[in-house]
């Protein structure tokens, strides 16, 4: 019984070594979206309705929130950020409407 207590203690302790405060589930709900742009938009009906973006990132999405595939990210002063699913489709997953939002990556 000993054992079995020890080896799930270890167990569990190892596990929490791989929860970090980095490790953020994105939460869609954490930010309206975006005052015309839809998901699914493409990158020139972005440019359409918002014009050029302050920056342009591509890469991990690595802001307050972390997904688990390559992202192209468009960062507006003042108005928030468009997240793209990858460089090549430039086809868009998310907005996040964010008055905070200083237009750098």
């Amino acid at each position: 019984m000993a054992l079995r207590f020890g080896l799930a203690a270890a167990l569990l302790s190892l596990a929490g070594c791989f929860v970090t405060d980095d490790a953020v589930v994105h939460d869609p709900g954490s930010y309206s979206p975006m005052a015309g742009v839809e998901a699914g938009a493409t990158g020139e009906q972005v440019l359409k309705s918002l014009g050029n973006p302050n920056a342009r990132a591509t890469g991990w999405w690595t802001g307050a929130n972390r997904f688990d595939v390559e992202y192209v990210v468009w960062y507006y002063k003042e108005k928030g950020r468009v997240i793209f699913d990858g460089p090549r489709s430039l086809t868009v997953v998310t907005t996040e409407a964010d008055a905070t939002e200083d237009g750098r990556p």
